[in-house]
């Protein structure tokens, strides 16, 4: 069953890694700060596994998305674009029926909607 509060943050890891990461964090505060229980595997997973190596890259987004089958919210960190890991994540998202969420001045947002959501 669903943790009520558990959020996925999904935002870009690739090509400005650096920049990424920092966003990754600064949305993970800001969920954090709103009540949920984020998570953000691509902080850590990629600790762990190359990015540049496809086996290495499947088994990492694999793991993210039985992350993500568990959780209700999934974050939307599109400042910097949308990834294709994003995308893969995002198609499996809607398909589960996962509540999609944005931040905006730390603030988290219903997806589509200026509507304020906390945990």
């Amino acid at each position: 069953m669903k943790n009520n509060h558990l959020l996925y943050v999904c935002s870009p890891y690739r090509g400005e890694v650096k920049r990424n990461k920092e966003y990754a964090r600064a949305l993970t505060k800001a969920a954090l700060n709103n009540g949920f229980v984020p998570v953000t595997v691509h902080l850590y997973l990629t600790e762990v596994t190359d990015d540049n190596i496809p086996e290495e890259r499947s088994r990492g987004m694999a793991a993210g998305m039985a992350v993500l089958e568990n959780c209700k919210f999934i974050l939307v960190g599109d400042r910097y674009g949308i990834s294709e890991g994003m995308k893969a994540e995002l198609t499996f998202a809607a398909l589960k029926g996962i509540i999609m969420l944005y931040e905006a001045d730390g603030k988290i947002y219903l997806m589509d909607s200026k509507e304020e959501y906390r945990a």
